[in-house]
């Protein structure tokens, strides 16, 4: 992971799940259904378009992967994909896995409140740091 300094608010050096040719996948510092992520392009880049076709390419494995990881690992129906870039200035999408069902892991309760309609990506739970990096690591190959 070579200079991904514009990114560093995501944190990749310890909240990195999995880790692609042109992509990163790091857990979500704020969780609002369990399992979210931030995807970043691994290049700073200010906008959809400017991405090349082979980072658009792997952009699917990306998904594929998250979204087997998290059916498999928590049981998640449905995903939702927010791409804003209000703040932060490069490619990267919050990833938010959703639930019709309660889940007890990790010593809390979830439960995807907004569920049938959106995701409210501006909620959710800000967890400590050991108990962030205990479901990164759940989440790992």
């Amino acid at each position: 992971m070579n200079n991904l300094d514009f990114m560093s608010k995501f944190k990749p050096d310890t909240r990195c799940i999995k880790e692609f040719k042109y992509w990163i996948v790091c857990i979500r510092g704020k969780q609002r259904t369990l399992g979210d992520a931030v995807i970043l392009l691994k290049r700073e880049v200010p906008n959809v378009g400017g991405m090349l076709p082979e980072e658009g390419a792997e952009f699917t494995e990306v998904v594929k992967w998250y979204e087997d990881t998290c059916i498999n690992k928590f049981g998640a129906v449905k995903f939702n994909y927010v791409i804003m870039m209000m703040k932060d200035y490069f490619v990267h999408y919050h990833a938010f896995p959703r639930y019709d069902q309660d889940i007890s892991m990790f010593d809390t309760k979830w439960q995807d409140e907004d569920w049938p309609g959106a995701v409210n990506f501006k909620e959710g739970i800000i967890l400590d740091e050991e108990k962030l990096l205990a479901i990164k690591d759940y989440m790992k190959d």
